[in-house]
């Protein structure tokens, strides 16, 4: 099942089984999560396949230690090919090895199939998580709607305007997977062109994002010495891996006040007191 659906099935405490030996196909944050959570849930043995190295691998390095630490294997440079059944139960996962060539539009390299490469993992569950798109069955293209060969909304770049007068959108349903503040931003665009629209403007003109101001914070001297400029990042207590593993407890464990309040000194440099 994909790994989304997976990890939603288990969050709602629905009965999810998985076999000794699980293979996650992905290199993002749920293929982690995934990979972890069948740890939780029994299998003996755990890998995550990725087309790429661990350099191109879009998931927090974090959680890679932290799936590392847990004995998940990491298998890179390696693609499936195919899943090998037997009575409609998963026998195996049918894999290529990969080499990287030149660099694609995403800026990294392209991971290229070496031929007669192919051997097979010896598996009985399979998790593909290997991209997301959002759900636009709700929206059918012939109202109107254009949809890009990834899955996401076409709009008009600087003013999320969609192919129907009226209609805007924005975030993830446009430009994919990414992080909130991304959203935000497209929202604050989009917030722009719904006002015009509805004042009747002209959506383009003199059309120019300008950022919130950046705020001087004067940074006093702490003890008559100056703070330094660059601290270590504190590391956060965590559960025990021989504990994790048996439990779906959370995992790292929170600052006390003291570290707390000293790593936002160290983050956001604002060095106030209260």
């Amino acid at each position: 099942m994909p790994g989304v659906d997976f990890l939603r099935r288990v969050n709602l405490g629905q009965d999810v089984q998985v076999g000794e030996k699980v293979a996650v196909v992905g290199g993002g944050n749920v293929a982690i999560d995934a990979a972890r959570m069948a740890v939780r849930l029994g299998a003996k043995e755990v890998s995550i396949v990725y087309r790429r190295t661990a350099e191109e691998m879009p998931a927090n390095p974090e959680e890679v230690e932290e799936a590392e630490d847990e004995k998940i294997h990491m298998m890179y440079l390696l693609a499936p090919t195919r899943i090998l059944t037997e009575n409609g139960k998963v026998k195996g996962l049918e894999c290529i090895r990969m080499e990287l060539g030149d660099y694609d539009e995403s800026g990294r390299r392209r991971p290229i199939p070496v031929k007669g490469s192919e051997f097979v993992l010896d598996v009985d569950t399979i998790i593909p998580e290997v991209g997301y798109a959002p759900e636009l069955s709700c929206l059918p293209s012939q109202n109107g709607f254009k949809i890009r060969r990834n899955g996401t909304l076409e709009v008009d770049p600087l003013t999320l305007a969609t192919h129907i007068p009226g209609v805007f959108a924005g975030g993830d349903v446009v430009i994919g997977p990414s992080m909130v503040v991304e959203a935000m931003a497209q929202g604050y665009q989009a917030a722009q062109s719904i006002d015009r629209y509805l004042k009747g403007q002209d959506l383009y003109k003199d059309r120019v994002y300008r950022p919130l101001r950046r705020a001087d914070v004067p940074k006093p001297e702490m003890d008559g010495e100056k703070v330094e400029a660059i601290k270590p990042r504190a590391r956060m207590a965590y559960l025990g891996v021989g504990r994790r593993v048996r439990t779906f407890s959370e995992v790292n464990l929170g600052f006390g006040e003291e570290a707390a309040v000293l790593e936002a000194m160290r983050c956001l440099r604002c060095e106030l007191e209260h």
